[in-house]
């Protein structure tokens, strides 16, 4: 017999094997099954790359698969008989488990997994063309999944705040800090909603110390996902004219009862979880977190004495009251406490130790009547104390303040195309502040107010879609001040406007209002006739499809500031020769117009396999006129560029690598300062020496294994991985008589590797 006799005949062979193995009955040796099926997220999006294992129990027998680019998975050849437990893992995501399951003679056994997002990522995992949008009418949106967070938030304390610090556009430069920029506008003209509700209260942090932390009072590990709007967004919310960033906080498993512990260099955390009732209607989360970050400090800064620690807990309770009524409860509090060692002050009125406590808390109740119309009620209540003492006991700074809020928000679509949303708040807010120094040889009350105020708004907007997938979406808020007596209305206009198939115009702008606090109306430097700070937002972006995982964005806005608030003469200088100390007795006005102004460019890859991330470059310009003096200085967070990497690889469903770059040219020297052969003076004008060149590489590598229920994952991060010496401003020490500065910058964090694990079970 020839050579292609004998391969024909094998051939022959081989197909006849293949067509008894999936013929039932045919010849008498059949032993074996086939599964199939498909894997799919929470939100029904196919995950390819997939690991599918089949257990037969009485043998330990393991098959195994991986799902295809259509999420679909096939294991030929499985004995008969059972039970199996078979299991689908996939880095990022929560195992899910269908256990008991037997195979029939020559059965072809279907069964489909959906798993949910793990506390703790390996990868960025989207699924589809393109991120979601909360907004789709914003030029400039960007969201966080969970995945991501975990990434991004960092192995040694996962903070969701420096997650954000490397999206497109964001400027920090501040290692100990969480805070960052948009647009050249800080925090304080920021927007940040917890559940739906906006509140100031979600960070770590020493009320009124410079040269401390901070860190966001939320765990990463309980997010569902964070959006960051910078410009011309619907107002919601409102009295902010700066960016919106969203916190939304994920559901407990309704599938069963699931621990993960966490352990890193400077923090730990829990997280246990589990479903509602034999039914499963609900379900419940607890996590709690606290550091150690004093012994790292000593450590690192052995020269420094200082310690900053936090702890916090947040907790999420969901019940399905029936198919149309939800109920849920949210609560996310925490304390941070600074401390120095006695013995190491020489002044009375150092600061000795400093406490800072928060929480937020929202109960809502959500009520679809039908798929097109639904309606949310939500009762909040937000509250913040603060206090630190000095050296021989008396209070350097003590305060507090606190929300009640009832908000209502509904939507309704009565045609195709055509959605109309609405809702109102009222809420009712109280604070009092008190500071004092020791001066002269004895301590000085510079600050003292109590009081209470009622805020009440109302909004609506309409979208309004073409089937062409053209949308304009325009709305008004109306908000009026109790404290100021002050009503006004907020109009704000978006759209977009698909060109071809992978490209997408989208355009907005609007009016922003900001009411002033406490402090600069009623405090001792307050001024109670001040007016609400105003902001004029224009945005066009350009998106485009280059592939189904690949786009690039490109931004540009204008922001017009007017009457935003100044403190005069807050800041030492130097006038005619002379220099002038800081006045403490000068009060807050509406003195500053100005404006941002930029472009923005991003490439980004979304993939649950391979290379994923993003690439950005801003470059913006940030300038104000004091209209009451006639002065002129670039903005305090103006930083003219900005490049912002991330990338992440997995390598195998076991194994992945990430990493960030941010690189600033930097923000100016808040204030007057100069430099004059290769020393630093106090200066006549304001913001003209910029801090140096920021640059930092991150970098983090996990490794996952899992058994049974169980799963373990190893992670080792290297932060500034080139140990780049960056430096952030600090207040100097000033020589009265040359004007010399010395100590105008300290440096920030060195190289520091870090390692932890998550046991999860």
């Amino acid at each position: 017999m020839n050579t292609l006799s004998k391969n024909v005949l094998s051939l022959a062979a081989a197909l006849l094997v293949l067509i008894a193995g999936a013929q039932p009955g045919f010849g008498q040796n059949v032993t074996s099954g086939t599964i199939t099926g498909v894997v799919m997220d929470a939100q029904k999006g196919v995950l390819p790359g997939a690991t599918v294992t089949a257990v037969h129990t009485p043998t330990g027998t393991t098959y195994e698969a991986v799902t295809q680019s259509d999420g679909h998975f096939t294991m030929m050849s499985v004995r008969v008989g059972g039970p199996y437990t078979i299991k689908a893992t996939m880095a990022g995501f929560r195992d899910a488990e269908q256990t008991n399951i037997m195979i029939a003679l020559g059965e072809a056994r279907s069964l489909d997994f959906t798993m949910g997002l793990a506390t703790v990522t390996e990868t960025v995992n989207v699924v589809g063309t393109a991120p979601t949008r909360q907004e789709p009418t914003v030029a400039a949106e960007q969201t966080l999944r969970s995945t991501e967070l975990q990434q991004l938030g960092g192995a040694m304390v996962n903070d969701p705040m420096r997650a954000i610090q490397a999206l497109p556009g964001v400027a920090a430069g501040d290692d100990f800090r969480s805070e960052f920029s948009v647009r050249g506008a800080g925090i304080q003209q920021m927007n940040f909603t917890f559940e739906g509700i906006s509140t100031a209260f979600l960070l770590h942090t020493i009320q009124q110390v410079h040269d401390t932390g901070s860190i966001a009072m939320v765990n990463g590990e309980v997010l569902e996902e964070i959006s960051l709007s910078s410009g011309s967004y619907p107002q919601r919310h409102g009295n902010r004219t700066g960016a919106e960033v969203d916190f939304r906080m994920r559901e407990g498993s309704r599938e069963r009862v699931q621990s993960h512990l966490t352990a890193s260099l400077i923090a730990a955390s829990a997280v246990v979880e589990g479903p509602i009732g034999a039914s499963k209607r609900g379900s419940w989360l607890v996590a709690g977190r606290a550091s150690y970050l004093d012994l790292i400090v000593s450590r690192l800064y052995p020269d420094q004495n200082l310690s900053f620690g936090f702890s916090d807990v947040q907790s999420k309770l969901t019940y399905d009251v029936n198919a149309r009524q939800q109920v849920q409860f949210a609560l996310t509090a925490g304390q941070s406490r600074f401390e120095r060692p006695a013995d190491e002050l020489t002044n009375p009125g150092n600061l000795l130790n400093a406490d800072n406590r928060s929480a937020v808390g929202v109960l809502s109740w959500r009520y679809a009547r039908s798929p097109r119309f639904a309606v949310t009620e939500r009762v909040a209540m937000a509250a913040n104390t603060f206090r630190n003492t000095s050296r021989d006991g008396p209070d350097l700074d003590n305060g507090d303040g606190r929300d009640l809020v009832y908000r209502t928000d509904w939507s309704d679509a009565p045609h195709a195309g055509v959605t109309f949303e609405g809702g109102g708040e009222a809420r009712r807010s109280s604070a009092s502040g008190r500071e004092q120094q020791f001066t002269g040889g004895t301590f000085q009350l510079r600050e003292s107010y109590n009081a209470s105020a009622v805020t009440a708004s109302a909004f609506a907007q309409a979208r309004l879609t073409s089937a062409s997938g053209a949308a304009i979406v325009p709305g008004v808020r109306i908000d009026h001040w109790s404290l100021t007596s002050d009503t006004a209305a907020s109009p704000w206009i978006g759209g977009s406007l698909p060109i071809g198939r992978a490209l997408t115009l989208r355009a907005g702008g609007g009016i922003y209002r900001q009411e002033p606090g406490f402090a600069e109306l009623l405090g001792f430097r307050g001024t109670p006739t001040l007016a609400p700070e105003r902001a004029y937002h224009a945005d066009v972006g350009l998106e485009g499809r280059i592939s189904q995982t690949l786009r690039w964005q490109t931004t540009v806005y204008n922001r017009e500031d007017r009457d935003l608030l100044r403190l005069p003469n807050s800041e030492m200088r130097v006038v005619n020769g002379t220099l002038a100390l800081a006045s403490v007795t000068s009060h807050y006005v509406n003195a500053l117009d100005g404006y941002a102004r930029g472009v923005e460019w991003m490439v980004e890859r979304r993939t649950p396999n391979g290379l994923s991330g993003w690439v950005s470059y801003a470059l913006g310009f940030t300038r104000y006129r004091d209209h009451t003096t006639g002065e002129a200085f670039w903005g305090d967070f103006d930083q003219r560029h900005t490049i912002n990497v991330y990338g992440n690889y997995r390598t195998s469903d076991r194994l992945s690598f990430s990493a960030r770059v941010r690189v600033g040219s930097n923000m100016p020297t808040t204030g007057y300062w100069t430099e004059r052969a290769g020393s630093d003076f106090v200066g006549e004008q304001r913001n003209t020496l910029r801090v140096p060149v920021y640059s930092r590489l991150d970098a983090r590598l996990n490794r996952t294994f899992t058994w049974e229920h169980k799963r373990l994952t190893l992670f080792v991060e290297a932060l500034n991985a080139y140990n780049r010496s960056n430096v952030r401003f600090n207040i100097p020490s000033v020589d009265r008589r040359t004007f010399q500065a010395t100590n105008l910058f300290e440096t920030m964090l060195p190289f520091v590797p870090s390692i932890g694990m998550l046991l999860e079970f």
